[in-house]
């Protein structure tokens, strides 16, 4: 058995949530240490997630990587299409045109537009900027197999994979970010409330697709194949070049993967017996959406896929998971720093919870536009009345498949307005559009994007400690007061002042309080007369009344 290790942050779980927590902590002179059972950060193919969104992509600004992630490798011009048809030999239905990441513009309402990167090249991106902060212990090989905890910190049991060499690691705080399986979770007994979505069989294909298309057009980033019974497989692009996942739908039951015949349905789809490809590898997976009843126990958090599982329609999972990385940061800042209350750990689920939530739902929901049947009845036919039904059905299917692939609005438009952390106004929540985003400063909300000057967001001012916006000319010159509680406390607060009425007309207020993770803490015309109880708020050191 092995000494006790005094830690401040214990990670289980070397995926992109657990590295991105990581190296934000490190941003912060936070020390870290990750524990993953497998021996090295995987860059072998995956089939996992590709989508990093806008809120991710503003997040990969902050922590010096969005360069990185644009550079991954995967191609800047190929078109985010999707194409529709019962074969690519066989007959068309439509197509939902976006544009590549050469052609995108980079939206209004954000410093970042969404990129693509496969998870086999941006989790290797992101160790490496682990490694070079040199802020975190990276331990490969370990598995963790239970957790104690008191009231100074966290004992976690953990075994070592190669010869099961078993040792106890102390922490003053925990983080689960050990996947839909987690040991952490199931050790503290937390519930995983949801639903089996039906299980999808997918094989990783090596294949020149565009060279089996027969419908012409620009490149697709995904093809998908309809019946009447409804969408029986699709493409989606891995690495932009020849990599594939193929899946078939409407797999409803766990089959015998090594006894499924995988090559006749892809032959189906290319139009050819005798068409080049190579299978690399098949699994079957559950889809389903599960959210934890809690996201936290004591000194124990989850994040990431240990806190929430969801349909991969949408792209929503990782980016999720980050987001819950983003919140945590600072809240672990916070109370190993000491200045944060005991109110972060509670709204640490108060405010991420929900979101997982509303992810999932809305990943669900696109879902079943895969799965609907209606108005499908012709499409293998050959008349000129099939052919007016599968007009009709692309132009349909192209206006609903957008909601899942165009969601800056699920991306950017989530709030914290019930976390006891945030400091109401009485405003109205903007309408939560998943491809829609409208600015607000309204407490709980996302601070607004704005460009100060060339390169240079308003969103770039937010990510370090807190930050005081006085905005406008007629802003308040004296805050001198909530400077000194902050102070007072060791809370780390920047004064900072944007003449520029449009940033006023924007932000609503002359004053705006925006936390390290960019989310709006308070606004108002003037200070509190009680400062001190303002700051206690913001940092959970005070109950809402």
């Amino acid at each position: 058995m092995g000494s006790v290790s005094p830690l401040e942050v214990l990670i289980v779980g070397g995926g992109p949530v657990g590295l991105a927590l990581a190296l934000d902590l490190g941003r912060r002179g936070v020390r870290s240490t990750i524990i993953e059972q497998r021996p090295e950060t995987s860059e072998g193919i995956q089939a996992k997630a590709s989508v990093i969104d806008e809120r991710t992509m503003e997040y990969c600004r902050q922590l010096g990587v969005a360069d990185d992630v644009a550079n991954s490798g995967y191609p800047d011009d190929l078109s985010g299409d999707t194409v529709f048809c019962t074969g690519l030999a066989d007959k068309y239905i439509g197509r939902l045109e976006m544009p590549s990441a050469k052609d995108r513009e980079v939206p209004p309402e954000s410093s970042e537009m969404m990129r693509r990167c496969p998870q086999m090249l941006f989790d290797p991106l992101l160790a490496r900027a682990v490694v070079a902060q040199k802020m975190t212990d990276i331990r490969y090989g370990i598995e963790c197999v239970g957790c104690e905890q008191d009231s100074e910190g966290v004992t976690v049991f953990v075994k070592t994979v190669q010869d099961g060499q078993t040792e106890q690691l102390r922490a003053r705080y925990v983080v689960g970010c050990d996947g839909p399986a987690s040991i952490l979770r199931k050790t503290l007994n937390i519930a995983f409330d949801g639903q089996l979505l039906g299980y999808s069989t997918s094989a990783i294909v090596k294949v020149d697709l565009h060279r089996y298309n027969t419908f012409g057009g620009r490149k697709a980033e995904r093809y998908g194949f309809m019946s009447p019974e409804g969408v029986w497989g699709n493409y989606t692009a891995i690495d932009g070049k020849d990599l594939w996942r193929f899946t078939l739908m409407g797999v409803v039951e766990k089959i015998d993967i090594d006894a499924l015949d995988i090559h006749t349905p892809i032959r189906k789809s290319l139009g050819r017996e005798d068409a080049e490809y190579e299978v690399i590898s098949m699994s079957q997976w559950r889809r389903s959406q599960f959210v934890a009843e809690r996201y936290t126990e004591g000194r124990v958090f989850l994040a990431g896929d240990s806190a929430h599982v969801m349909s991969p329609t949408g792209g929503h999972g990782l980016n999720t998971g980050m987001g819950d990385a983003r919140d945590l940061s600072w809240i672990l800042q916070g109370l190993i720093e000491g200045w944060g209350g005991p109110g972060l750990m509670e709204a640490y689920n108060t405010e991420r919870r929900p979101i997982a939530l509303r992810n999932g739902t809305s990943s669900s929901q696109n879902l079943q536009i895969w799965k609907d049947r209606r108005g499908r009845d012709l499409v293998l036919e050959t008349s000129p009345e099939a052919d007016e039904q599968r007009r009709i059905l692309g132009q349909k299917i192209a206006v609903v498949v957008a909601k899942e692939f165009q969601a800056i609005g699920i991306a950017l438009g989530y709030n914290y307005a019930e976390s006891p952390l945030i400091v109401p106004d009485g405003s109205e929540a903007p309408a939560d559009d998943p491809e829609k985003y409208i600015q607000t400063a309204r407490p709980g909300h996302r601070a607004p994007h704005y460009w100060l000057e060339a390169g240079k967001s308003t969103i770039d001012l937010f990510g370090n400690g807190f930050v005081l916006l006085s905005l406008g000319t007629a802003a308040p010159t004296d805050t001198q007061n909530l400077v000194d509680a902050a102070k007072k406390v060791g809370l780390p607060l920047e004064s900072v002042t944007i003449k520029d009425p449009k940033v006023a007309d924007l932000y609503q207020s002359p004053l705006v309080l925006v936390r390290p993770d960019g989310m709006v803490a308070w606004r108002g015309e003037s200070l509190p007369e009680d400062t001190h109880s303002l700051i206690d708020r913001i940092r959970g050191a005070a109950i809402a009344k």
